[in-house]
């Protein structure tokens, strides 16, 4: 039998209310829609209604699809402000053989030997900050955290050692998050998706902190390229000596897109995962102990199973999206062209017949296996998969691993933390209050005294 969408289960209200629960709750929204089935329908505004998948077969033939006829870069323009905030030549706003040209380029700055190299900088970094955290009460730490991804991000992306220029880019950046996380500028892409070319607007405060970031960028580049200091290991090194089309170096423009969306995407959405990983584990005595214990211990494969459950239980983009440029086909499906595709990641991670009991806190799932490839879909998949979806992980695995080298975790009997909005990524809606308490130094392990045995659990 060949189904039209017209004829799958529908969320059966306006689509104005359906756009006001996705943005402002986003978990009544997930739990709403999770009674519908592996594929349904939920009308939303401008973009017409979207075809919401969960089930991984589905999830599969859409991640390998050709990026040309499944156009990622797309979708983002119609739901979200990547296009105003990364830029057009940012790797996520780019489809088809632009998109895989780019992506080529950039993907040696992204191999695990290169990472590997900056796990001493996510180490000193997350080190330098534990000092001002609060200690022996519950506090947030949402904030910490993203004072330790920027700090990771200046040093092993940007390779800035230079204190005028980290603090000039620190600064830029803080103001460009501190407005897209406005009551305003939320307000404003609301507006934005719901009307066709809403990013054509001026948004003057967003593009006077993209400035100032790409002026930093551009700075630091052109010392570079004067002093010929063009080997630095940091990425930013890496994409100066990269060829670019015809064997051109990357134009500057290319180049400012692909540093702010790695400055953007990497620091801010890295945080708030460390914030979740956090907020989830400590309210699971059970947990708590084995994670402090592995910290001191060096087993890195139980701290990678922490955050991976937590991954699969708060994705920090609860859905990713796909914009048919064409009639495409599912089993017994076929999705005309025009249509949002959207890959339910938040019900996928919430399948009962995936991860059993669903709903509870588990790291022992991904102990001594991998995580599936279309069931565990936190950075997308497929030749869409977030670039940096390696780096986002070892950083964590370093964050954590030095957090509770120094720090114990303890338990703690508050209720869950609401899902909150920070634009388009979910936070802990009070910012991860969790309580730490200082180790004496005597009972500190070896600085580097962990074990790399477990690599086999990594994503």
């Amino acid at each position: 039998m060949h189904e039209t969408l017209e004829a799958l289960p529908r969320l059966r209200r306006p689509a104005a209310a359906n756009a006001a629960e996705y943005w402002f709750a986003p978990e009544r929204f997930a739990r709403r829609c999770g009674r519908l089935g592996d594929r349904f329908t939920v009308p939303m505004p401008a973009t017409g209604p979207w075809l919401c998948l969960t089930d991984p077969g589905d999830i599969q033939r859409v991640f390998t699809a050709d990026t040309d006829v499944l156009r990622f870069g797309a979708a983002l323009a119609k739901t979200s402000p990547h296009l105003l905030l990364l830029g057009p030549a940012g790797l996520t706003n780019v489809d088809g053989p632009e998109h895989a040209r780019r992506r080529r380029m950039q993907l040696p700055a992204f191999h695990r030997k290169v990472l590997a190299g900056h796990e001493e900088v996510m180490r000193r970094q997350t080190e330098q900050v534990l000092p001002g955290m609060t200690f022996g009460r519950p506090a947030p730490v949402h904030d910490v955290m993203q004072e330790i991804a920027l700090g990771i991000i200046t040093a092993a992306v940007f390779g800035i050692t230079e204190p005028d220029r980290a603090g000039r880019l620190r600064a830029a950046t803080l103001a460009l998050m501190r407005e897209a996380s406005s009551r305003r500028f939320f307000l404003q892409t609301i507006i934005a998706t719901a009307r066709q070319n809403g990013w054509d607007r001026p948004f003057p405060r967003i593009r006077r902190a993209v400035a100032a970031i790409d002026a930093v960028i551009l700075e630091e580049a052109g010392e570079r390229r004067r002093t010929g200091d063009l080997e630095r290991d940091d990425i930013l090194g890496l994409f100066l000596r990269a060829p670019g089309e015809h064997g051109r170096p990357m134009p500057d423009s290319e180049l400012c897109d692909a540093m702010r969306t790695l400055l953007l995407g990497g620091h801010e959405t890295t945080a708030s995962t460390l914030a979740w990983i956090l907020e989830r584990a400590a309210r699971h005595p059970d947990v708590v102990a084995r994670l402090n214990s592995a910290a001191l211990a060096g087993d890195d494969g139980y701290i990678d199973a922490v955050i991976k459950e937590a991954m699969r239980l708060r994705p920090v983009f609860p859905m990713t999206g796909r914009l048919t440029a064409e009639p495409f086909g599912l089993p017994g499906l076929t999705i005309p062209a025009g249509t949002m595709v959207i890959p339910y990641i938040t019900l996928v991670h919430r399948r009962a017949d995936l991860y059993p009991d669903p709903l509870a806190f588990r790291p022992e799932r991904f102990l001594g296996t991998r995580a599936g490839t279309f069931t565990w879909i936190p950075f997308g998949g497929g030749a869409r998969r977030c670039i940096g979806a390696n780096m986002a992980l070892t950083e964590a695995r370093v964050v954590l691993r030095t957090m509770l080298r120094h720090a114990e975790l303890l338990p703690t009997r508050e209720r869950s933390e609401r899902v909150g909005r920070r634009n388009v990524t979910i936070v802990p809606a009070r910012g991860a209050r969790i309580t730490l308490n200082k180790r004496p130094p005597a009972t500190r392990p070896a600085r580097h005294g962990h074990t790399t045995a477990t690599a086999a659990t990594h994503a």
